[in-house]
């Protein structure tokens, strides 16, 4: 048969459209919805790579969502080739991997970062960064209801909040945290754990500017999350419980960036090469 006057559009749809609420299908949604603007009127016999490693400049998003969503109309167009909607799939050729650095604090430069905190809701946040691998919009999002004193947890995804890609996830909350929301729910003036002036914040950036300065330690807020995952790590945490903490749906996303830091990372490979 011969389709080519078909869309990438519509095979993507229909590719969509068969999965019948398989477990991924929502997150492939969210990548289709991304990428549709770009993808959806094109024929399938005029993607070369030039169109593919075109997406990138338009997307101008990270690597890894570049690639997960090229990923995902590849899987489309190749599946429409095997239902015969169309004689041939294109190349879908997918950027390639960035060298991953990992900014983060070690422990000792944290301490000196918070003694830079000159704000009360500035060294909450810090706190709430390393002990809950939260984003900077969840933890400023957060609200009193979301934290159980009781159980000792809070969840990172409000109410009415749908889960997306940033899927945010509920995490236990230790000793030395729980002791510092307490003191600042005492203080609340809002229905919100970070406030300053008696007003939610929608950004941190100036606080986090003026306390890297006085502390003399770099750090911007999505730096504690790395922190907290490099923490684990170097605390022989496993993979599997980084990557729910950090709300990662794919462990091999967590292993990749945050293994080489535990300390047995290799060894036994390692190891195994004497003579």
């Amino acid at each position: 048969c011969n389709r080519d006057s078909d869309t990438v559009g519509g095979s993507v749809t229909a590719y969509l459209d068969s999965l019948g609420g398989e477990k991924q299908e929502r997150r492939k949604r969210e990548a289709w919805n991304a990428a549709k603007s770009y993808w959806a009127t094109l024929r399938p016999n005029v993607v070369d790579e030039g169109v593919s490693l075109g997406y990138p400049r338009w997307r101008k998003r990270a690597a890894n969502t570049v690639r997960q969503e090229l990923s995902l109309i590849r899987t489309a167009l190749n599946w429409a080739v095997t239902n015969k909607h169309l004689d041939k799939a294109p190349k879908i050729t997918l950027p390639a991997m960035p060298e991953t650095s990992v900014g983060h604090l070690t422990k000792a430069q944290f301490r000196q970062f918070l003694e830079g905190c000159g704000s009360p809701h500035v060294e909450l946040f810090a706190m709430l960064g390393v002990t809950t691998g939260g984003r900077k919009s969840a933890i400023l999002q957060a609200m009193w209801d979301q934290v159980d004193f009781g159980r000792g947890l809070l969840d990172l995804n409000p109410k009415g909040r749908t889960q997306n890609s940033k899927h945010r996830a509920t995490v236990p909350l230790n000793d030395l945290i729980l002791a510092k929301l307490r003191e600042a729910k005492q203080a609340a003036l809002t229905d919100y754990v970070i406030e300053h002036h008696g007003a939610p914040l929608k950004d941190i950036k100036r606080g986090f500017a003026a306390a890297s300065k006085r502390s003399g330690i770099p750090c911007h807020p999505h730096m504690l999350r790395h922190s907290a995952a490099v923490w684990m790590a170097e605390d022989r945490v496993p993979m599997a419980e980084i990557a729910s903490f950090l709300g990662h749906r794919d462990i091999g996303v967590t292993t990749q960036v945050y293994a080489r830091f535990h300390p047995h990372y290799l060894r036994q490979a390692a190891n195994s090469l004497t003579w």
